[in-house]
């Protein structure tokens, strides 16, 4: 499997503020087989992560210019605790006005989540997990949704 050095990672709220993320499929050789993840990828050089954030969306969602793309942090994240897999995260929201304009070209479905769910009690990947945590602190500090 190829690890890139620096991805994406992008939850999406719904109007109502509840918080979709994606299911992953269970194709050998990806990422987070089967789990619950972030919508993403990794940045292609010569791209920003807004960049990459923009077009991981699309890709992954076919939701385009009738979203808002928002920049909340940027961790590192150690893949398998081995230290020459250290990866960068850029963190993003998107918020879409139109649920159902949300079409799925990558991985099973989607999956809309509470606003309070514990993603230790989720089948998710370590890096989910902590993006996750990153995403409600982002949100109570902004006084949005939870």
């Amino acid at each position: 499997m190829n690890i890139p050095n620096s991805i994406v990672r992008i939850f999406i709220m719904l109007p109502n503020g509840q918080i979709v993320a994606q299911l992953r499929d269970n194709i050998p050789g990806i990422a987070s087989q089967g789990m619950l993840s972030t919508f993403g990828g990794g940045v292609d050089i010569g791209e920003s992560p807004q960049q990459a954030a923009v077009r991981e969306l699309e890709e992954e969602t076919s939701l385009k210019s009738d979203c808002k793309v928002e920049f909340i942090t940027t961790f590192l994240y150690v893949k398998n605790n081995n230290p020459e897999f250290i990866q960068k995260n850029h963190l993003f929201l998107a918020k879409v006005s139109n649920f159902e304009k949300i079409e799925i070209q990558e991985g099973v479905g989607f999956v809309v989540l509470r606003k309070d769910v514990d993603f230790e009690k989720v089948n998710a990947g370590e890096g989910t997990q902590m993006a996750w945590k990153l995403l409600q602190e982002y949100l109570k500090s902004n006084n949005l949704c939870m």
